[in-house]
């Protein structure tokens, strides 16, 4: 490489068993979940464009379905990936945007959003070219878009390595059950288990998520009833 240039952020490895072979050496406990899970499957990689930061807002503390037939109607009303309308966004009135299923929140959310993309002249090339951190602390500037989603934009399109979202309910769940832990961990807890895991800590957290879906916690009957 030039002298100047910087080097690209990190990506995740189209073939990860070099650091599959880390973790597991690293973490005992993870690597059960790693052989007992199988493959890692985060394979998405599409591109982290103005489309997709919507999709993330719509999704927010929604089930996964619900979450997917809002952002259908949403998609075959504006567009989607390059052919997201920027400007019938923009034009939308509030109703309009919430047609598809939104709140009143999360339309003004997506409006803001649309905004700043359009005024910083972001793409998906310039986010790929960014670090974590900065990517989080410029789309946390839209009201309603919190570090949470800003995070999944950087594990599933942009397949950034080592992120820890460590505001996520299903990950602090399935981080409790695998590691037998009698309460969800608090964020230090979270950061302490998971220190072995870098620079690899997003595959961490998907072992976390796939423990928690394939082998969720049994419920307990109510004495009551």
């Amino acid at each position: 490489m030039s002298a100047g240039k910087v080097a690209p952020p990190a990506t995740l490895p189209a073939r990860p068993a070099a650091a599959l072979k880390k973790l597991a050496a690293a973490d005992p406990t993870l690597a059960r979940a790693i052989h007992a899970c199988g493959p890692l499957k985060m394979d998405e990689g599409r591109p982290a464009d103005l489309h997709a930061l919507c999709c993330a807002v719509i999704g927010q503390q929604l089930s996964t379905v619900v979450a997917a037939t809002i952002a259908r109607r949403f998609s075959e009303k504006y567009g989607s990936g390059r052919d997201f309308d920027v400007r019938k966004v923009l034009k939308a009135t509030h109703e309009d945007l919430r047609a598809p299923g939104l709140s009143n929140a999360k339309a003004s959310t997506v409006r803001a959003a649309t905004e700043l993309w359009t005024a910083k002249r972001l793409s998906p090339e310039k986010l790929a070219a960014l670090p974590d951190d900065e990517i989080i602390e410029l789309l946390t500037q839209i009201k309603g878009v919190g570090p949470w989603t800003v995070k999944m934009l950087l594990m599933f399109r942009l397949r950034r390595p080592d992120v820890l979202p460590h505001e996520d309910l299903g990950f602090r769940t399935g981080m409790r059950e695998l590691y037998g832990l009698p309460d969800l961990p608090t964020r230090q807890e979270v950061e302490t288990i998971s220190a072995p895991w870098a620079p690899w800590r997003s595959i961490g957290t998907w072992y976390c998520w796939e423990w928690l879906r394939v082998y969720p916690p049994k419920r307990t009957k109510d004495p009551q009833k």
